[in-house]
This record gives structure tokens, C-alpha cells and sequence, in this order.
């Protein structure tokens, strides 16, 4: 169950990115690709990475969202930079998370989350 709903968070906020990032496109010449953060646009970065990538047919049955433990492991090093990047120290993501993945991919998948939804507040402010 924890599983589910850790691929249905990062399946959300990756469409959020991409509806979110062509918007805003067509609106100006700005983008916000250009104004994020460095450990926002590496979550980013290998969020896209990750979607690229096609996996083998699974020897096992999965829901169609579920990542794979590589692309886990890809996710992971910019997951932790970006909950990094919030000024949580190392010491306390691997106290919190006891380094499991699917807490640290959820644990940033929502702060790229919340970072997405102030830039879109922010964005229709300004416009």
C-alpha cells in the first residue's frame, strides 16, 4: 500500500511538471525552468530521465506506475539533494527515512510538489 501510494505521488507530480511546464511555455518567454532552484531542477532532470527510460516486461506483475528499483536508485541521489536543499541535514534524511526509498522518494516528491505549486501561484500573479 505504502508502494502505491509513493508511485501515485511521483506519477502526480510529474504530470503536474510537464501540464505545468508547457503552460507556461506558451505564455511567455520566461519559463520557469530557467528560475528553479539547482536541487529543483536536477528532481527534475531525472524525473525526465527516469520517464525515457523503457523497462524490460517485468517477470513479476506490477501496477503500470510502479518504478523499478533501478529507476529508483536513479531518482534517489537528486531526491536527496532536493530534501537537501531545504536545509534538512544528511544525518536527519537517513534518521527519518532510515534510507528507504520509497520515504525518501515521497518525501521529495512532495516538496517538488509544493515547490511547483507556489511557482504556478507565483507565475499566475505576476500575469
Amino acid at each position: 500500500m505504502k508502494m502505491k501510494k509513493t508511485v501515485l505521488l511521483f506519477s502526480i507530480a510529474a504530470m503536474s511538471m510537464i501540464s505545468c511546464g508547457n503552460e507556461s511555455s506558451l505564455a511567455t518567454n520566461v519559463t520557469p525552468e530557467v528560475t528553479k532552484p539547482d536541487a529543483v531542477a536536477k528532481f527534475n532532470a531525472a524525473i525526465k530521465k527516469v520517464a525515457m527510460i523503457k523497462d524490460p516486461a517485468p517477470s513479476m506483475p506490477r501496477t503500470s506506475a510502479e518504478l523499478s528499483d533501478e529507476k529508483k536508485d536513479m531518482l534517489i541521489p537528486a531526491a536527496k539533494e532536493l530534501i537537501a536543499s531545504t536545509g534538512v541535514s544528511t544525518t536527519e534524511i537517513e534518521r527519518q527515512t532510515a534510507n528507504d526509498r520509497e520515504k525518501i522518494l515521497k518525501w521529495a516528491v512532495q516538496i517538488y510538489g509544493e515547490y511547483n505549486k507556489k511557482a504556478n501561484q507565483n507565475f499566475k500573479s505576476e500575469n
